[in-house]
């Protein structure tokens, strides 16, 4: 958004939460802290259960520590966002082009086979056994080692985040980053926003060391699907403004396991490096689990001995995370202290989803070369056979599942109902000229993809119409 305004000659100014230049470490603490909203504490709370929710902050965003995973949006997500707004601008052929640009830019490319590792390649060689579309992923990581470390900041600089391409990008054309602010109100003059007030905190410390105003024509705010409704929630515009905070999706899932015989070093590799997606299961979208030894420890959910005999088997873990395109929603909201107030209630189809998408995945990690197969569900245990991991699988409830949701989405929702949406097609809040709104919060619907992509095409093309609009 910044670079398309400031390519325009508008003079932009990005205020950031977290810091301007990353603190990458090979370690998921340290990731927390210093590239994690809320310091990865999020999660969704509801009757149905606890979900922790990833969203990532720094001068770059949840780019900084996602998996670089770059899908297109599919047409027929497109095609009901046009039936939703009334208007096409966002339908696929108008967007085609500004996918183009934006893959180019960011130098979107097929995972090489030499940086993919087994881990991957047994999701390729399983997809391949089951018929199955798929294979190696297209990620914006031209200079990918294959270390495995995406989601803890990357290493070599291999990762083509936004720190490094689209910021940069904007900066040559004088625009400004302040970073380690915290925006908390937006100011209103009359029917228009003008601008926004933030508290400037010591990286460190997070200590206050003074206060921020901003005065603009036009202000916009792309906090994300967390962030952007907990501000409004916070800047008390949230009754002015419509349904703000309602309606999130965040594509939940769970995973699954694998036990080989051979070694596999689930952490070595491109980090999610390949997928695969069948007609049979619509709205489900497997693809490479990639964690850390410690974390595959927790998700193993063993303790004591049972717990020490487990650093035998890590080596020959293998896995996949089956991410379903939600029709369960959730609500944002904020506390009292500007922290997010996250809840979601599952619609029971989805669970169901999640469990054939599993026992499908269980099909794939098999044909691929694991002769075992479990999950980080209660009271599943583990398999050699389908039919057994499946009969287990279906006694279980949502309360059994280690949940995990990192695409939080449409709850700042676009359409052409003020009543049912925050914005209108041009990224203008209804209720509120001056004020835009340009990121995942604003999709329509579920996405059914990783959302990377889709925010950059969208940002840039809701930047051009209103730069052309003056």
């Amino acid at each position: 958004m910044g670079r398309v305004l400031a390519q325009a000659g508008a003079k932009v100014i990005w205020l950031e939460e977290g810091l301007a230049t990353p603190r990458f470490r090979p370690n998921f603490a340290n990731t927390n802290r210093w590239h994690m909203q809320e310091g990865g504490t999020l999660v969704s709370q509801s009757l149905d259960a606890m979900m922790p929710i990833a969203a990532g902050r720094g001068v770059g965003g949840g780019s900084l520590v996602n998996s670089a995973i770059c899908f297109r949006t599919p047409d027929h997500v497109l095609d009901d966002w046009t039936r939703v707004l009334g208007d096409d601008r966002y339908g696929p052929a108008r967007l085609a082009p500004v996918f183009d640009e934006m893959e180019a830019r960011i130098e979107v490319g097929t995972t090489p086979d030499r940086v993919a590792g087994e881990n991957n390649r047994i999701i390729v060689r399983g997809a391949a056994a089951r018929g199955h579309r798929g294979g190696l992923v297209r990620r914006n990581t031209p200079r990918c080692a294959g270390c495995g470390l995406c989601n803890q900041g990357c290493p070599v600089g291999g990762k083509n985040s936004m720190d490094l391409t689209l910021i940069p990008d904007g900066l040559a054309l004088g625009a400004e980053v302040r970073a380690d602010t915290w925006v908390d109100t937006i100011l209103v003059e009359g029917d228009r926003a003008v601008g926004v007030v933030g508290e400037v905190r010591d990286p460190d410390t997070r200590t206050s060391v003074g206060r921020l105003t901003v005065r603009a024509p036009k202000t916009f705010v792309c906090a994300g699907g967390i962030g952007t409704p907990r501000l409004l929630h916070t800047a008390g515009l949230a009754r002015r403004l419509g349904p703000v905070g309602e309606g999130l999706h965040v594509h939940p899932g769970n995973a699954v396991l694998g036990v080989c015989d051979h070694e596999v070093l689930m952490w070595k590799g491109a980090t999610q490096g390949a997928y695969f997606e069948t007609d049979a299961l619509p709205g489900v979208l497997p693809h490479t689990l990639t964690v850390p030894p410690e974390v595959l420890l927790t998700i193993l959910g063993r303790v004591g001995h049972e717990n020490k005999a487990a650093f035998q088997v890590l080596p020959h873990l293998c896995g996949c995370v089956v991410m379903i395109s939600d029709k369960g929603s959730g609500r944002v909201g904020a506390h009292a202290d500007g922290r997010a107030a996250v809840s979601y209630s599952f619609d029971p189809g989805d669970v169901d989803r999640i469990k054939a998408g599993m026992v499908e995945t269980a099909r794939v990690l098999l044909a691929g070369g694991a002769r075992e197969v479990l999950a980080p569900v209660h009271g599943v245990g583990v398999h050699g056979s389908v039919d057994t991991f499946e009969a287990a699988l279906n006694t279980r409830s949502i309360h059994d599942f280690s949940l995990y949701a990192s695409h939080p989405m449409a709850s700042c929702r676009m359409g052409a109902d003020p009543a049912t949406s925050v914005i209108g097609a041009s990224g203008e809040a209804h209720g509120l000229r001056g004020l835009f709104l340009a990121d995942s919060s604003i999709f329509p619907t579920s996405l059914g993809v990783n959302p990377q992509l889709t925010t950059m095409t969208m940002a840039t093309a809701i930047g051009r119409a209103v730069a052309a609009a003056g």
